[in-house]
């Protein structure tokens, strides 16, 4: 006796493993790589409907008859085990025959023909006709039957898959091309092994992809991990010159436990001053990017998915810019690859060849180049604040030459009778040029103490999901067991409210700890055109634990058109987030109803501005003159900090608006009104 398997075994490691078709016809060239072809073409015939053609051709070395039934028909496992280096010096890299399978299921017949190199002048042939399979009991009941031809062809491997059963629209023919020209690292014009596809629109991408505008990057990242697990890194100016060099403990404590490796990448800063003495443009080079871009990982020669994939952000390169953009860069704006040098087998390919299995090798890897990348970024960092206060030396330095120059001026150009009267107006000027100086300084250490605020409030809230992960946890435990060691009555009776207590509590712990993380997102500061609405939106949803524990209607009234104003999210969330906070709380003091609470937010245009307007039907403002609740420090909240008013101010302030508050407006409570200017106005 010994184990059967049934055909649908072939659905399951085959293209229900594998689904997307690129992937599979990929899997098919990375045999003609293992085969030492220097050409490999893929051809799509009619593809656009379904009953096309796919052809795959090589010039490799061919199979003989042992070398199709011992390894291209075996599933599970494939000659390449021994990982021998060919005679072109390439360590293969194919997989158990998984991948293959998937690709020749796409079809319902598959041709195979091969002329091996050490047979020339000989051409054999096998014909697998899926449908057969369908009639069989097991795989074992079908055999296949190999032809000898002879041929003047030269030595190489074409397969036709036949009657192809889905669809190559534009879009997954496109994706196929792209994943085609980055599979053998196309940086590299050493490389004698370049796959194409035949399909409209190939000639163009490939045009895009070899347009190669290195020369236009800001910054070159090299960096080399040897053998014995230490690291190097060097970072080059646009001009080729050194900038930064680091040795292995600038880099990390730890020597690396994974495989020999190399790291290369490109930096751009794509805003249009940055290119204008360059050759190219801006718009040029982020079209490039938008199709090559980010870091891909090459192993034994050829590039692993996903990595580097638009959606694939494998190293945290966005992760670490939203939590500090200064001097990052994202995956938009970079190019790169790491080559993994792995003679040995450590990284492994998971089954479905979408990524390695994350053991100790590939964490390694991965965090030798999260490492180099963070090294960059501090480095860059350091060379910025140098520059900084540099500038602040220079600008304290360049006030006091002013200044002698100003007074020399005076006393040269000022008649003598007159010289008393200019001098004291230049000292007027000079107290009132020291108060707003004052003022700012105020300002400034006001805000640090909220930014520390704000914080540590992040950091507290980050920790406070682990605590909140394990109560949720707990309560799954005791409503489990529960059930489980009693009736559904003793159950009900004893246990299920105090458990949707735990699950209520838990998640609503959670929304709250994430509200301090959401409004310090630092991607919230760029200045650009803001859309209004968006923002109130967002905001609602982000309050909406909040109005619910504390039985609040919200309605949003918006105006028709889009409003659009410049600025940033972070201050018109400034605005809302204060504002609204200050309705939630008139409803907490003593004598506000418990009933029937509302708040109403609403926009209209005027003119070339868009009114904002929050009001609540709480008390109103009371016990404090209105032009007193701006300033800082003032509050009539209990526990208030009176700084949240202020905040409002100050940001409208620098959006260009004016801001007013009525004691008791439409609603009887606490309305508030803000001006800002359209942008375009």
């Amino acid at each position: 006796m010994h184990f059967k398997f049934s055909p649908s075994i072939l659905n399951r490691l085959g293209e229900e493993l594998i689904p997307n078709p690129d992937q599979g016809i990929i899997e098919l060239v990375k045999n003609a790589y293992d085969a030492d072809a220097t050409k490999c073409t893929v051809e799509l015939i009619d593809t656009n409907n379904i009953g096309g053609s796919i052809i795959i051709s090589d010039n490799g070395t061919g199979m003989d008859t042992d070398a199709i039934s011992d390894g291209w028909l075996v599933l599970g496992r494939s000659k390449k085990a021994a990982r021998e280096p060919t005679q072109l010096g390439r360590l293969p890299v194919g997989d158990k025959g998984l991948g293959r399978l998937a690709a020749l299921r796409q079809g319902s017949q598959v041709n195979l023909k091969t002329r091996p190199k050490n047979e020339p002048g000989v051409e054999y042939s096998l014909t697998i006709n899926w449908d057969v399979f369908e009639g069989a009991d097991v795989v074992e009941d079908v055999s296949f039957d190999t032809q000898t031809n002879p041929t003047q062809k030269a030595h190489g491997t074409d397969i036709i898959i036949h009657q192809v059963k889905m669809q190559l629209g534009r879009a997954e023919v496109k994706r196929l091309a792209r994943e085609i020209l980055l599979l053998a690292d196309p940086f590299d014009n050493t490389l004698a092994f370049r796959p194409r596809l035949i399909a409209p629109g190939f000639e163009d991408l490939e045009k895009k992809v070899n347009e190669a505008y290195f020369e236009a990057a800001e910054y070159h990242l090299k960096a080399s991990l040897n053998p014995e697990g230490t690291a190097e890194a060097w970072l080059l100016d646009w001009k080729g010159d050194l900038l930064f060099s680091a040795k292995h403990e600038n880099i990390s404590k730890a020597v690396y436990r994974s495989v020999p490796a190399e790291l290369e990448m490109w930096v751009f800063l794509l805003n249009p001053q940055n290119f204008s003495a360059k050759k190219v443009s801006s718009a040029e080079v982020r079209s490039w990017l938008s199709e090559v871009g980010g870091v891909h990982l090459y192993h034994r020669g050829l590039r692993v998915k996903p990595y580097g994939d638009r959606a694939d952000d494998w190293l945290n390169i966005n992760l670490a810019r939203a939590r500090n953009p200064e001097v990052r860069p994202s995956t938009s704006t970079v190019i790169g690859r790491v080559i993994a040098i792995d003679r040995d087998d450590f990284l492994i390919q998971k089954t479905d060849r979408l990524g390695f299995i994350e053991n100790e090798a590939f964490l390694e890897l991965r965090r030798f180049a999260i490492d180099v990348l963070e090294w960059m970024a501090k480095e860059r960092l350091k060379e910025t604040e140098k520059k900084r206060e540099d500038i602040k030396q220079e600008s304290s330095q360049d006030v006091q030459d002013v200044k002698i120059r100003l007074e020399k001026a005076i006393e040269e150009a000022v008649p003598q009778e007159n010289l008393a009267i200019v001098q004291n107006v230049v000292k007027e000027y000079e107290t009132a040029k020291e108060r707003e100086i004052k003022a700012l300084r105020d300002d400034l250490h006001l805000y640090r103490s909220l930014a520390t605020a704000g914080t540590t409030a992040a950091v507290f809230a980050h920790e406070s999901s682990k605590p909140v992960t394990l109560i949720q946890k707990l309560a799954q435990r005791i409503e489990s067991k529960g059930k489980q060691l009693l009736s559904d009555e003793a159950y009900i009776e004893s246990l299920k409210e105090p458990v949707e207590m735990l699950y209520r509590a838990s998640s609503s712990w959670k929304r709250f700890a994430n509200f301090p993380l959401h409004l310090l997102k630092r991607e919230k500061r760029r200045s650009g055109v803001i859309d209004v609405h968006r923002v109130i939106d967002d905001t609602v949803e982000l309050f909406q634990p909040f109005f619910e524990e504390s039985k609040i209607e919200i309605k949003t009234i918006k105006v028709n058109q889009i409003p659009h104003i410049r600025g940033s999210i972070a201050l018109v969330e400034a605005i809302l987030t204060n504002l609204l906070t200050n309705t939630i709380n008139a409803f907490q003091v003593e004598g506000a109803r418990n009933q029937g609470r509302q708040i109403i937010i609403s926009t209209e245009i005027l003119g070339n501005n868009v009114r904002l307007k929050v009001l609540d039907n709480g008390l109103g403002i009371k016990d404090i003159e209105l032009d007193e609740i701006w300033l800082p420090g003032i509050t009539t909240t209990t526990g208030g900090t009176g700084f949240g008013l202020t905040i409002v101010k100050d940001s409208v302030k620098d959006m260009r608006g004016k801001v007013r508050a009525i004691a008791n407006g439409e609603l009887g409570g606490a309305e508030f009104a803000v001006e800002l200017p359209l942008s375009g106005s």
